[in-house]
C-alpha cells in the first residue's frame, strides 16, 4: 500500500525509530473550528508558546503487561487510524489556514532505552518532545516516543499539538491507546473529529454562537470601568509563573465542594476570585474561565480542541462571606460556560463595532483554566480533621516555573492535577503586580480554602498580600525531580537584603545573555561541578542541605537575582529564604557504586536550560545518593554571579561544610561589595585600561577579516582535541624557557595563526579572571573579562623570543582587563567602530584550567615518550552553532591526564580543514619546543622517532 508521506523531525535523524502505518475514513478538508481559530491567531500575533501549550502525556505500561514494540507500533497506527483528528495537519491555502485530515500515512515512532519501569526516561524524553514546536504544515499532530526496558516497552509517550486536540480530548485517546495496546483493538466507533466538528460550528452552530455573543455584549456593559494603572518596567519576559502543589488544596476544595453542593472547580475560582478582588473596591468584576464544551453529549468523545474561554459578570458588592461568594461564582460561572461556545470572529467584530478592542479589554480581570479531569464534585468526601487539614499544608511546595512573553489578562490561574496534590499556577503582568505578590497569594488561597473547609469565612476572606518573607528560587524545569526521586529545600537566613549594580565582570556576560538565546550558546553561560563524597564521611541529605543552606548564607552572591529598577539592571541579594535541591537515589548500586553515572547525567540536564534570572538563584543543587549516603553533590552555576575561580572558592567551602560543619576563615567579597569598589576605587582602574585599548588596537592586523568561502550551514563548527601531549609539553616548555604554561599556549596559537602571514604583530583577546586587586583573591563574582595580547612578531624571532615576548604582552593584557564595559564600548564607539563586533576577527584564547602550574620537582617524559602521546584520533568535530561573536574562539580545559584544545570556528572565515591544523600545530610546536629551538615559522620540522 502507497502511503503519503513519512514525517520525520530533523532532530531525530540519528535516533532508533519505528514507523506506524496509518489508514483511515474522515480524509478531506475543513475549517479551523473556533478553538483552532483563536489558538491560530494567538500564534499569528504573539509567536509560539509552545513550551506552555504542547500536551505532554505518559501511558505506564506494567512488566506484566508491557508489550514488545511491534504490537505498540500497530496499536499507535490503529489509534491514528481511528482518530481522524491525530492525522490532521493545518496549512494556509489562499491566506486562511485549512485543516486536512490525510486518509493514510507514516508516523515515526522515537525509541528510547530506560531503566527500572522508564519513567525516569518517559520523562525526560517527553521534555525532549514538547519543548520544539511543531510545524503544523509538514508535522502530525502528536510526537510518540516508546521507553523499553529489557527489550519491553514500560512507557509511551505522548506529545500532541493544541493545534487538533484539548485537554479532554487527549485523555480519550489515552484511554483509547490503552485498550488497543491491552486487547488489540476497540468496538465502538470513534467521537467526533477535528473536521467533523469545523463543519458543525461553520454550519449549524451559528445560531447558538450568535446566542453566545449576545450574552458576551450583555455582560460586558454591566462592568464599569475598571483600567489598569499605568504599567511599569516589569521583567523580561513579563509575564511570570508560579507553581504551588498543595495536598490541602485538594482536599479542602473537596470538602467545600460537598458541603455547598458546588463543583470543585467553582471552589477553586471562587477563592481566586476572593485573592483578587477581596481587598480592593470593586463591587462588580468579570471572570473567564475555560470551558471543555463537552456539554453537547456528542461532544463527549469528541477529538478535537474545543476549549473556549467563557465569561461572567460577578457581584462581589455587599461584602458577602466565602459561602455566599461562593454561591454566586457558581452561578455566573455556570452561565459563563453555557455560552463559551461562539465563532471568535463574530465576537471579536461585535466587540469593535462598539469600538472596544478586545485585546486588550479584558486585562484588568484574571482568567481561570481548571483542565483536570474529571472536573466536579467529588463523589466520596475525604474523611480528615480541621487539624490534619491545617498540618497538611506543610507538604505544600512552591516553585517558579517559565514564564511568558504575552498573554490577554494581568493575572491568570491554570490547575492541574498533581501527585501530591492539586497545582495551582499563578501567572502575573510583572508590569502591573509585583513578583513578589505571586507566593503569597498562592499561599492566601492555600490558606482560604482550608479555613472555609469548616467554617464560614467572612469578608475579605483573606489577609491583604504583602511580600514573602522568604524568597524561593525557581525550580529549573530540566531538574526538576519527581517523586521517584525527592526534592527538598535548604533554608538559609542572616544575610542582608540588599540591592546595587551589576560588576563589571556581569554587565559583560548580560550582553552574551542578551545576543545568544540558542541553547547550544547558553550553554556556556552555565558552570557545571560535582563534588564526590566518600561513603566514609557518612553524609546524610539532612547533613548536605544544611551544608547548602549554610553556603548560600555564606555567599551572598549565590542568593542574588538580577532585576530591573528605574531602568537599569541590578543584583538583589535575599537575607532569607530557600533554595531547591533535588534527591535523586542511584537506580543501581552495582552498576553506579559511587554514584558518578548519575551524577553526571544530572550536572547536563540542570546545565541544559538557562537560567530565568529574574526569579532563579544563580546555583542548582541536586544530592546523589548510595543506600541512603550522599556521594555526590552537583552543583550548576550561572556564569552571571560566578566565574570559574569563585566556583573553585565555592567548592572548597562546600566540602568542608560537608565533612566539617562550617567555615573558619570569614568569607571573601561578594557581587555586591565588588561592585560597589567599581563605583568608586577602581574607577582609575578602569580609565587606565580602557586607554591601554585604544594605544593597543590601531594598526593591529586583523588575523580573519576576510571570508575565504560560503561556510557550513549551520556556520559555526566546533572541534576537539584531547591531548596528552600538550599537557605534558606546556610544562616542559614552561620549566625549559622560565614562562607559565598559559604563556606557552599563548605563544603557540600565536606561532600557528600568523607564521606565514609576514605580519609584524598579532593581536588575541585572552580572558583575565582579575584577581589582582587586594582581596579579590577570594571573591566570589563574576570578574572575568577580556584583554587584548598585541603580540611583537619584528625580527621574526625564534619561538624562545617569541615566549619572552607573549609573557610580557600577556601580563600587560592582564593588567589592563578591568575595565567599565560601558566606557569601553562608549571609547570604540566614538572612534566609529562598532563595539560588538569589532574584535570577533581577532583569535579568542581562553585558558580555563584549574590545575597548578608546573612543580619543578616533577620530571616530564623524555622526547620519546612525548612524541608517541601526539593524539592520532586528530580532531573530532563535536557541535554546531547558528550564531556567535567570534570568528576563531579557543579553548584551554583541563582533562584527565590531558589538556583539551577546543575551538569554534566560523566557517566562512576558517574552514573546518584550517581549524583543525591550528590545534594539531599548536600541539606538534609545542613538543617540538620542549627539547628543541624551534626558528621563524615556527613550524617543526619532520623528525624521525627517537631511538629507545
Amino acid at each position: 500500500m502507497r502511503f503519503a508521506d513519512v514525517v520525520v523531525p530533523a532532530q531525530w535523524a540519528s535516533e532508533t525509530m519505528l514507523s506506524a502505518e496509518f489508514s483511515g475514513d474522515g480524509a478531506g478538508s475543513a475549517p479551523l473550528t473556533w478553538a483552532q481559530q483563536v489558538m491560530w491567531r494567538s500564534l499569528a500575533r504573539y509567536g509560539s508558546n509552545h513550551v506552555f501549550l504542547n500536551l505532554r502525556r505518559t501511558v505506564p505500561l506494567s512488566a506484566r503487561a508491557g508489550a514488545d514494540p511491534a504490537a505498540v507500533v500497530r496499536a499507535v497506527g490503529a489509534l491514528v487510524g481511528r482518530h481522524g483528528a491525530l492525522r490532521t495537519r493545518v496549512r494556509v491555502v489562499d491566506d486562511v489556514p485549512r485543516q486536512e485530515t490525510a486518509a493514510a500515512g507514516v508516523l515515526p515512532l522515537l525509541v528510547s532505552p530506560g531503566a527500572d519501569d522508564g519513567s525516569r526516561a518517559a520523562r525526560q524524553v517527553a521534555g525532549r518532545l514538547g519543548d520544539v514546536a511543531f510545524d503544523h504544515a509538514a508535522e502530525w499532530p502528536l510526537r510518540v516516543a516508546l521507553v523499553t526496558v529489557d527489550d519491553r516497552v514500560r512507557q509511551i509517550v505522548v506529545v500532541f499539538s493544541h493545534s487538533t486536540v484539548d485537554a479532554h480530548a487527549a485523555e480519550v485517546v489515552l484511554r483509547d491507546l490503552r485498550l488497543l495496546v491491552l486487547r488489540g483493538g476497540l468496538s465502538t466507533p470513534a467521537g467526533p473529529q477535528s473536521v467533523d466538528v469545523a463543519r458543525r460550528q461553520h454550519g449549524v452552530d451559528q445560531g447558538r454562537s450568535a446566542r453566545a455573543v449576545g450574552h458576551w455584549l450583555r455582560e460586558f456593559d454591566r462592568l464599569p470601568p475598571s483600567p489598569l494603572p499605568a504599567p511599569g518596567p516589569g521583567l523580561t519576559p513579563a509575564w511570570r509563573r508560579g507553581v504551588l502543589v498543595s495536598p490541602a488544596v485538594d482536599t479542602a476544595a473537596r470538602l467545600i465542594a460537598a458541603r455547598h453542593r458546588v463543583s470543585g472547580s467553582a471552589v477553586l475560582l471562587a477563592g481566586v476570585t476572593a485573592m483578587a478582588v477581596g481587598h480592593g473596591h470593586r463591587e462588580r468584576c468579570g471572570i473567564f474561565p475555560m470551558a471543555h464544551n463537552r456539554f453537547r453529549a456528542a461532544y463527549a468523545n469528541a477529538v478535537a480542541n474545543l476549549g473556549q474561554i467563557g465569561f461572567g459578570m460577578l457581584d462581589v458588592s455587599g461584602r458577602p462571606h466565602f459561602g455566599e461568594l461562593l454561591s454566586r461564582v457558581w452561578r455566573v460561572s455556570l452561565d459563563a460556560l453555557r455560552h463559551a461556545y461562539y465563532d471568535p470572529v463574530a465576537l471579536r467584530l461585535a466587540f469593535e463595532q462598539r469600538g472596544v478592542d478586545p485585546a486588550s479589554a479584558f486585562q484588568p480581570y484574571h482568567y481561570f483554566n481548571d483542565v483536570r479531569l474529571p472536573v466536579g464534585g467529588a463523589d466520596r468526601l475525604p474523611a480528615v480533621t480541621r487539624e490534619a487539614l491545617r498540618a497538611a499544608t506543610a507538604d505544600s511546595t512552591f516553585a517558579w516555573t517559565a514564564g511568558l512573553d504575552q498573554a490577554a489578562w494581568h493575572l491568570l490561574t491554570h490547575v492541574v492535577d498533581e501527585p501530591a496534590g492539586v497545582g495551582v499556577t499563578l501567572t502575573v503582568d510583572t508590569r502591573q503586580l509585583p513578583l513578589a505578590t505571586v507566593e503569597p497569594f498562592l499561599r492566601g488561597l492555600e490558606d482560604l480554602l482550608v479555613r472555609a473547609a469548616f467554617d464560614d469565612v467572612p469578608w475579605p476572606w483573606s489577609p491583604a498580600i504583602a511580600t514573602a518573607p522568604t524568597a524561593t528560587a525557581v525550580v529549573p524545569p530540566a531538574g526538576r525531580t519527581s517523586a521517584a526521586d525527592g526534592s527538598t529545600y535548604a533554608e538559609f537566613a542572616g544575610g542582608r537584603a540588599a540591592t546595587g549594580p551589576l560588576t563589571w565582570g556581569q554587565r559583560a556576560m548580560w550582553r552574551t545573555v542578551a545576543e545568544f538565546e540558542a541553547p547550544a550558546a547558553y550553554r556556556v553561560l552555565t558552570l557545571p561541578r560535582t563534588l564526590a563524597v566518600s561513603a566514609r564521611a557518612g553524609v546524610d541529605v539532612p547533613r548536605a542541605v544544611r551544608a547548602v543552606g549554610a553556603l548560600l548564607a555564606r555567599h551572598e552572591s549565590l542568593r542574588t537575582r538580577v532585576r530591573p529598577y528605574d531602568g537599569q539592571l541590578c543584583q538583589e541579594a535575599s537575607a532569607a529564604g530557600r533554595l531547591p535541591v533535588g534527591v535523586h537515589a542511584v537506580p543501581r548500586p552495582a552498576d553506579d557504586p559511587d554514584g558518578a553515572r548519575v551524577a553526571a547525567e544530572l550536572a547536563a540536564r540542570l546545565a541544559g536550560s538557562p537560567f530565568d534570572h529574574a526569579v532563579e538563584y544563580p546555583l542548582r543543587v541536586a544530592l546523589v545518593t548510595v543506600a541512603d549516603t550522599v556521594r555526590q553533590v552537583v552543583l550548576v552555576f550561572s556564569h552571571c554571579a560566578v566565574d570559574f575561580h569563585a566556583a573553585t572558592t565555592v567548592l572548597r567551602d562546600l566540602r568542608l561544610l560537608l565533612l566539617r560543619g562550617a567555615v573558619d576563615d570569614a568569607p571573601g567579597l561578594q557581587s555586591l561589595d565588588v561592585a560597589g569598589q567599581e563605583r568608586t576605587v577602581q574607577q582609575r582602574r578602569s580609565q587606565r585600561a580602557v586607554a591601554y585599548w585604544l594605544r593597543q588596537f590601531p594598526g593591529l592586523p586583523m588575523t580573519l577579516a576576510d571570508p575565504v568561502g560560503v561556510g557550513a550551514t549551520p556556520r559555526y563548527r566546533q572541534g576537539s582535541l584531547v591531548s596528552a601531549a600538550v599537557h605534558h609539553a606546556t610544562r616542559l616548555v614552561a620549566t625549559r624557557y622560565g614562562v607559565s604554561t598559559s604563556t606557552a599556549l599563548l605563544a603557540a596559537t600565536a606561532a600557528v595563526l600568523c607564521g606565514d602571514t609576514g605580519q609584524d604583530a598579532c593581536g588575541i583577546v585572552v580572558m583575565a579572571n582579575n584577581r589582582f586587586p587586594p582581596g579579590y583573591d577570594r571573591a566570589v563574582a563574576t570578574l572575568n573579562q577580556i584583554g587584548l595580547c598585541r603580540l611583537d612578531l619584528t625580527g621574526r624571532p625564534d619561538f624562545g623570543t617569541l615566549l619572552s615576548r607573549a609573557g610580557r604582552a600577556g601580563l600587560d593584557a592582564y593588567r589592563h582587563a578591568y575595565y567599565d564595559p560601558v566606557e569601553f564600548e562608549r571609547a570604540f564607539t566614538e572612534r566609529g567602530h562598532d563595539h560588538r563586533s569589532v574584535l570577533a576577527p581577532l583569535c579568542y584564547l581562553n585558558d580555563t584550567r584549574l590545575v597548578p602550574e608546573v612543580d619543578p620537582g616533577v620530571a616530564g617524559p623524555d622526547e620519546a615518550a612525548l612524541r608517541a602521546m601526539v593524539a592520532s584520533a586528530g580532531v573530532r568535530w563535536v557541535g554546531e552553532l547558528d550564531r556567535f561573536a567570534w570568528r576563531c574562539r579557543v579553548q584551554v580545559r583541563d582533562a584527565p591526564g590531558a589538556v583539551e584544545l577546543a575551538v569554534t570556528a566560523d566557517t566562512r572565515y576558517l574552514p573546518v580543514e584550517r581549524a583543525a591544523r591550528l590545534l594539531t600545530g599548536v600541539e606538534a610546536l609545542l613538543v617540538e619546543a620542549a627539547f628543541h629551538e624551534v626558528p621563524w615559522p615556527w613550524s617543526p620540522p619532520a623528525r624521525a622517532e627517537p631511538a629507545g
